[in-house]
């Protein structure tokens, strides 16, 4: 009985000691909440940011019935909240880092003949700024793992290449292209330190932003027939996200950098 006491506990201490550790940010809704549940449901320790957790029913609900789920507050645009929290979990391994936070942005603010500098800056900061510092700050605790993967949530409107029509929304498409450089940029950094660096576009998944991007609000999506937004045959966010996250599992060096679609495909810049 002694032994098997003994067994059982070394298992225990096993399973902890091999326990792999993910930081996801805007993880509140949509894919985010996905990574969240996914991870959890691997047996991962997920640190789940958000900028106001206090309001995020989903997740906390989640949280309270999974211990392995930290929920953490974080503004991505708080430079001095990226340090902070960096400093927090100082020593710790983090395994995988996911740049999920984003935003769309209000459409006629950036529509031509309307151009909104102020909203520019606030996408720019929030989907190119923010992916890039967070990484920059928490490259320490990714090197440190045994895992070493990072990855950005990038779009297919970040595709220069693939761009035939004036995007719907400008401000998005620039930065989605943007935060493609910034990551090729930061995939070229981190090398020395193993880290491989993934660029996702995650499809077309049924999601609040996807919505946003054709004008339609929850409701008229779910009964759309003919309209456009059937013809993205959109994903569910379960099936993105285990895509993605078996790509990144997947992941090689010589990967690190590249646009990459949730299964693993190259997308043309």
């Amino acid at each position: 009985m002694l032994r098997l006491i003994t067994l059982v506990t070394a298992m225990l201490l096993a399973q902890t000691a091999t326990a792999k550790t993910v930081l996801i940010t805007g993880s509140n809704r949509g894919l985010g909440l996905e990574f969240v549940t996914q991870y959890a449901a691997m047996g991962w320790d997920v640190i789940a940011t958000s900028r106001s957790p206090e309001d995020d029913q989903d997740l906390q609900a989640f949280a309270t019935a999974n211990k392995k789920v930290t929920i953490e507050k974080l503004d991505v645009t708080d430079l001095d909240g990226i340090t902070a929290l960096a400093e927090k979990y100082s020593g710790t391994p983090i395994d995988v880092l996911i740049n999920n936070a984003g935003m769309f942005g209000d459409r006629p603010r950036q529509t031509w003949g309307a151009l909104d500098r102020d909203l520019f800056r606030q996408v720019m900061d929030v989907n190119v700024f923010a992916p890039l510092k967070i990484s920059e700050a928490f490259a320490p605790h990714v090197a440190a793992s045994e895992t070493k993967k990072i990855a950005v949530i990038s779009s297919t409107a970040g595709s220069i290449a693939s761009i035939r029509n004036p995007p719907g929304a400008p401000y998005y498409a620039i930065s989605k292209a943007a935060v493609n450089m910034a990551m090729r940029g930061t995939a070229m950094l981190v090398k020395k330190q193993g880290i491989a660096v993934a660029i996702f576009m995650p499809g077309a998944v049924d999601t609040r932003m996807l919505r946003e991007a054709v004008g339609l609000t929850q409701e008229e999506a779910e009964t759309a027939t003919d309209y456009d937004y059937k013809q993205f045959q959109p994903l569910t966010t379960e099936e993105s996200i285990s895509q993605m996250i078996s790509t990144l599992d997947a992941l090689s060096m010589n990967q690190s950098g590249d646009f990459l679609n949730y299964d693993g495909r190259t997308i043309p810049w």
